[in-house]
């Protein structure tokens, strides 16, 4: 490979939507090209486990619930996922210009092994995030507390990055979970509203957003609405496909909330 072919790649791989793995397309991307990483990456929370409730004699009725979510979050055991986990966040983080941040939602058990980690490689622990589902899945099979919680975390390297023109922001959010028409068929899919702020808080106009797991494109879309730029990554290409229309389609609001 030549020289302009290699810089034909980094080229490419810094515009737009890309279908294929992040562990493949990222070492396109240049070093310290990226103002923030921005995603909701596999966590290894799917299980094989369906609830079905339109048939049943049970208190909560409703569409059948699946914890499959599919093979791209299954993982073996918790040191495979933790390696993938370093892998990717390895790779991304020399994305990352010197003032940049890092924000992933991640299990809620295991979240502190990733503070840890960056921490000890010259992060800053800014915030922990917390997506409160104000209609979470009712509890099926038996009465007990709903899990009705997302956790996510703030990162930074070096001088902050935070846009201090829009003021203070509570660490949570009470939304319900995705429906109507922004509902997507990904099963992990996260409000815009929480993606928005994020993207309007810890960053500015004309920043590069990366995300590497771009699922059904939610970031893609705050950055569309917030003059961003956005380097999306999606591995299924049945979510990408979702992906790329959705961010096509959308028509920029002024006043977004």
């Amino acid at each position: 490979m030549s020289e302009n072919d290699n810089e034909c790649n980094y080229l490419d791989a810094m515009v737009g939507l890309h279908l294929g793995d992040c562990l493949e397309i990222m070492p396109l991307i240049p070093d310290k090209s990226i103002d923030i990483i921005l995603t909701d990456p596999p966590y290894g929370i799917s299980d094989n486990i369906r609830i079905t409730r339109g048939k049943n004699k049970m208190k909560f009725k409703g569409s059948d619930i699946n914890y499959n979510f599919g093979d791209w979050d299954i993982f073996r055991s918790w040191d495979n996922l933790y390696n993938f986990t370093v892998k990717w966040i390895d790779l991304s983080i020399s994305k990352i210009k010197d003032d940049g941040v890092f924000i992933t939602f991640f299990d809620r058990k295991k979240i502190g092994h990733i503070i840890d980690y960056l921490e000890n490689i010259g992060f800053r622990f800014r915030n922990m995030i917390f997506f409160c589902k104000s209609n979470p899945v009712p509890q099926a099979r038996k009465i007990n507390w709903q899990s009705s919680v997302e956790v996510g975390i703030i990162m930074t390297r070096g001088k902050a990055h935070y846009n201090y023109i829009r003021g203070q922001h509570k660490e949570y959010w009470t939304i319900p979970i995705c429906s109507g028409n922004e509902r997507t068929p990904h099963p992990t899919q996260k409000p815009l509203k929480i993606f928005s702020d994020l993207v309007e808080w810890w960053s500015f106009d004309d920043d590069t957003v990366l995300d590497p797991f771009m699922g059904s494109g939610t970031t893609g879309v705050a950055c569309k609405n917030l003059n961003r730029r956005f380097i999306g990554i999606e591995k299924d290409e049945k979510y990408f496909e979702i992906a790329k229309r959705r961010i096509e389609n959308h028509k920029p609001q002024e006043n977004l909330f």
